[in-house]
């Protein structure tokens, strides 16, 4: 009878440490690498900065070809004297 208690109560321990506490025992030991991985996907504000600054330039170019292309096309409509 004592073999089948302890039996029983091992089971018991064992289905509660799966079902119950398997998922705090993961956040516990996973938690910091979860948020050492989230840390690492967050930018810093310097590195902002510099990415706008990086696009806003990206930009002028854009227009400063658009500019240089229509100034190109003026200059070949010239008729050239012989």
């Amino acid at each position: 009878m004592t073999d089948i208690m302890a039996l029983h109560v091992r089971y018991a321990v064992k289905k509660l440490m799966d079902n119950e506490f398997e998922d705090e025992i993961v956040d516990r030991v996973l938690g910091g690498a979860r948020n050492d991985i989230e840390k690492m996907f967050e930018e810093y504000p310097s590195k902002t900065r510099k990415r706008e600054r990086l696009r806003k330039s990206i930009q002028k170019l854009k227009e400063s070809k658009e500019v240089v292309r229509k100034i190109i096309d003026k200059i070949n409509r010239i008729p050239l004297n012989e």
